[in-house]
C-alpha cells in the first residue's frame, strides 16, 4: 500500500469541508447525499477527513464565543494552516501556529512587530524609509545592525526606501534579499515567497542554492528555497492593500475569493467550483469583507451561506435566472 502524502491528506480534508458545507443546506438533493456517501466510500482516507471535520465542528460548537474568535485567529489565514486547523490544532491548540512564529520572533535579532487578521499598518524607520505591514503579518525589525535587516517570519510587507536610504537586507525562510534605492513587496505563501519589485534593483539568494537572482523594476520573482521563477510585471495587488483595496481585472471569482479570505476575520471562505470562473472587475475595500461578500451576492449569480461559524461557502444562486 502506497504511502499517504500531506498534499493528499490536505485535498481530503478540504473535500470533507466542502461536503459538510453543501450537506447542511436546505435543499440537499437525492444525488447529492449519494455522491458524498460515494465519495466516503472511495477511500479510508476520505472517512478519516469526514470524521475530523466532524470533530471540529462539535468541539467549535462548544467554545464561548470569544474562544471561537481565538480559535479562528490561530488557525492562521493561509489554506495550509487552516487544513491544519481542521486536523485538531484550530480548536486543541488555538495558539499552536502562531506560538511557532512568535517563538521564532523571540529568538530573532529586532524588534516585533505583528498585525491581526484584517489589519493594516505603516510604520517609519530612523533613515526615513517606509514599510508597511499587511494582514496577519509578523516581522522583525534590527536598525542596530550595520544596515537595515528584516525578518519575516509570516505574512506580507511592502517597503519604500527613503533618498540616500542604506542597503536593506530582509530574510524568510525561503531566501535573502539585498535590496538598494527600492520599493517592492513581499509576501510569504504556504510554501514559497513573492517579490514584487516596483523600484529599484534586488539580488535573492535562496536558501538550498548558492547563486543569486537579480530582481530588477517591474518584475516579480515567485522562489522557495531551491527554485525561482521570473515574470516581467508587476500585479497591482502588490501595493493595492496598502491603501485598503483589493483591485480585480478580469479576475476568477475562486481566486478572488482565495484573496479576500487573507482579510476576513471570521473563519474560512470557500468558492463553489461551479461558480469558479466568474470574472471580477473593480477595487473591493478590505476594511468590511462581510460588506464585500454581499456586492459580490448582489451583483452575480452567487449566495453567501454561513455554515458554521468558522465557514462560509461562496456558492451559485440557484433562484437567479441566467437568461
Amino acid at each position: 500500500m502506497s504511502q499517504v502524502t500531506t498534499q493528499q491528506r490536505e485535498q481530503a480534508l478540504e473535500d470533507a469541508a466542502f461536503w459538510f458545507a453543501a450537506l447542511q443546506g436546505d435543499q440537499v438533493s437525492v444525488n447529492e447525499r449519494k455522491a458524498w456517501q460515494q465519495w466516503l466510500a472511495d477511500s479510508s482516507l476520505h472517512r478519516e477527513a469526514w470524521a475530523q471535520v466532524e470533530q471540529i465542528d462539535r468541539q467549535f460548537r462548544q467554545l464561548p464565543a470569544q474562544e471561537s474568535f481565538q480559535a479562528l485567529q490561530g488557525a492562521g489565514r493561509s489554506r495550509r494552516q487552516f487544513l491544519y486547523g481542521l486536523a485538531g490544532l484550530a480548536v486543541a491548540l488555538p495558539f499552536a501556529w502562531t506560538q511557532r512564529h512568535t517563538l521564532e520572533a523571540s529568538l530573532t535579532p529586532g524588534t516585533r512587530h505583528e498585525t491581526a487578521v484584517g489589519e493594516r499598518r505603516q510604520l517609519a524607520l530612523k533613515d526615513g524609509s517606509q514599510l508597511w505591514l499587511n494582514t496577519n503579518t509578523l516581522i522583525n525589525i534590527d536598525q542596530q545592525a550595520p544596515t537595515p535587516e528584516l525578518y519575516l517570519m509570516r505574512g506580507e510587507l511592502y517597503w519604500e526606501a527613503a533618498n540616500h536610504a542604506q542597503p536593506l537586507r530582509l530574510h524568510s525562510d525561503y531566501g535573502q534579499v539585498d535590496a538598494t534605492a527600492s520599493a517592492f513587496g513581499m509576501r510569504l505563501q504556504d510554501d514559497s515567497a513573492l517579490l514584487a519589485m516596483s523600484e529599484g534593483q534586488a539580488q535573492v539568494l535562496l536558501t538550498q542554492l548558492p547563486t543569486q537572482v537579480s530582481v530588477k523594476r517591474q518584475q516579480t520573482l515567485h522562489f522557495n528555497q531551491a527554485n525561482s521563477v521570473l515574470n516581467q510585471g508587476v500585479s497591482a495587488n502588490a501595493q493595492a492593500w496598502r491603501d485598503g483595496f483589493l483591485v480585480a481585472d478580469n479576475m476568477r471569482l475562486e481566486d478572488f475569493i482565495r484573496d479576500l479570505d487573507r482579510y476576513h476575520p471570521q473563519g474560512w471562505l470557500k468558492c463553489s467550483a461551479a461558480i469558479a470562473n466568474l470574472r471580477l472587475v473593480g477595487h473591493y475595500p478590505l476594511a468590511d469583507t462581510r460588506k464585500v461578500l454581499n456586492t459580490l451576492a448582489f451583483t452575480l449569480p452567487i449566495q453567501v451561506r454561513e455554515i458554521t461559524p468558522w465557514f462560509t461557502l461562496i456558492e451559485e444562486n440557484k433562484n437567479i435566472s441566467h437568461s
